[in-house]
């Protein structure tokens, strides 16, 4: 059974490396809780400390999990920290203008499945292009 869906998960097929583009976004989100969490709880720092913090932890994950696992290509860091920046202005500009018209958490479900969507589109066609 692992080894069946560690076949299909590993196929070339664009459905799977989405798939696997969620799989790598969800586990640096996992890892930026955790990271926030421990920080919190354990050294009660700066929250504007741990979320910088914790944003690089799971920045990193992110950048290695797409290069080795989702598009299996090297890819530009710089431009991937680019993009994770303008993402993360892209996703407040789209709440800051939704949550007039829908319930907030609406708006930030909505806003992150749009940058989503972009991110994994300009991570496959332009920051991680080379074999």
């Amino acid at each position: 059974m692992i080894n069946k869906i560690s076949t299909i998960l590993n196929s070339n097929s664009k459905f799977f490396e989405l798939i696997r583009f969620v799989i790598v976004g969800s586990l640096a989100t996992l890892v930026d809780l955790s990271v926030s969490s421990l920080l919190f709880f354990l050294f009660k720092l700066n929250p504007n400390v741990i979320t910088t913090s914790a944003f690089i932890v799971a920045f990193c994950v992110s950048f290695l999990g797409h290069k080795n696992f989702t598009f299996k290509k090297s890819g530009s860091i710089i431009r991937f920290f680019s993009l994770a920046l303008a993402m993360l202005l892209l996703r407040n500009v789209i709440v800051y203008f939704l949550v007039m018209y829908m319930h907030a958490l609406v708006a930030i479900i909505l806003a992150m499945v749009i940058v989503t969507f972009i991110t994994f589109f300009v991570s496959k066609f332009f920051i991680f292009v080379k074999s």
